[in-house]
């Protein structure tokens, strides 16, 4: 079955808008639902292989606003039901009272409260230690690992000045060559690769596209400032006729340190031995919103530790399950094919 947040998405679609469906008593503490509502009216006892009538759909709007929104879903499940002899066979005396009254307890907010409730009370004392402080030192040491990683830490690379090459037969240009002072910061560099591309000044966009900018590649060791050129042959229309200043004035050079080679090994490998994990936390999510600290959890602390999420999905389903479990099937078999 997929995952419990897809599968109460599928639920939610036969409850489009708010305020659907009777409402229990917010006084009670029971996670029991006690309906309101008759669900066998207005031919509400109907099958959902057959149509309602004009009439009957009257009915139910002016007995429940949200009841078009409902009846439009319904209707895919009965195309659904109606595909093949065995999904009838299987499912097809499922009535809409059936599936309204399914909508109505399983989205109703005493009876998720109540759940949600007792077993995060549960959850809390089958993993009553508090990670937060091990896995925010987690990351800590390996941020300042991936940083001292960072191959924009080990070379500045940044343009310096133009160095063109004319037709022996004109005063045509027939090349460019972009030159780039590179100063290693922590020493001799032995190897260099860097990709860069151009923008006006006044585009503000600072990314190289994967298939946009020039890739260049210095092979011999550099161990103090020096300038390198490479033939720059996507950017000629651009370069052939300005002036150093005229770049400098008009142009941005959007920089992208690809690896750098030191004391025999690239840099980039080093990254290598951060924990899966705890690289996507470095890498989508903010100081104090760390999504990842589950599998931080799991990979790097205690191998045993299950989180909440993955403790409640199939208490959850369960639960639902008990309402009616007919049509949690049948809502189960729908979200595999979503």
């Amino acid at each position: 079955m997929k995952s419990f947040g897809e599968f109460i998405l599928l639920l939610l679609l036969l409850c489009s808008c708010s305020g659907c469906g009777s409402k229990p008593d917010q006084g009670s503490t029971s996670a029991s639902i006690e309906p309101k509502r008759n669900y066998r009216l207005n031919g509400l006892d109907r099958p959902i292989v057959e149509t309602l009538s004009v009439d009957e759909l009257r009915a139910n709007i002016n007995n429940d606003t949200c009841f078009s929104d409902f009846y439009e879903e319904a209707q895919k499940l009965r195309a659904w039901v109606l595909y093949s002899d065995m999904n009838e066979a299987k499912w097809g005396d499922i009535t809409y009272g059936d599936l309204l009254k399914y909508r109505d307890e399983s989205t109703d907010p005493v009876f998720m409260g109540n759940l949600s409730k007792t077993l995060k009370n549960e959850y809390d004392l089958l993993y009553p230690i508090d990670y937060s402080q091990q896995v925010d030192s987690i990351i800590n040491y390996w941020r300042e690992y991936d940083e001292q990683c960072n191959p924009e830490s080990y070379v500045k690379v940044e343009f310096e000045k133009l160095r063109k090459e004319y037709f022996y037969y004109s005063n045509e240009v027939s090349s460019v060559n972009v030159g780039f002072k590179v100063t290693p910061l922590k020493g001799k560099i032995e190897q260099l690769v860097f990709r860069y591309d151009i923008k006006s000044k006044i585009s503000n966009d600072k990314t190289i596209s994967d298939f946009s900018g020039e890739r260049c590649l210095a092979s011999s060791p550099i161990d103090s400032p020096k300038v390198l050129y490479w033939a720059d042959y996507s950017h000629m229309g651009l370069l052939k006729n300005s002036t150093d200043a005229e770049v400098r004035r008009d142009y941005d050079f959007i920089i992208e340190i690809v690896d750098v080679r030191v004391d025999g090994s690239n840099v980039s490998e080093k990254k290598d031995s951060i924990p899966h994990s705890v690289s996507m936390a470095l890498k989508y999510c903010s100081t104090g919103d760390n999504y990842y600290a589950d599998d931080i959890i799991k990979d790097l602390v205690d191998g045993d530790y299950k989180s909440f999420n993955d403790y409640a999905s199939p208490k959850y389903n369960a639960a639902l399950k008990e309402l009616n479990p007919k049509v949690y099937e049948l809502l189960e078999e729908v979200s595999k094919e979503k």
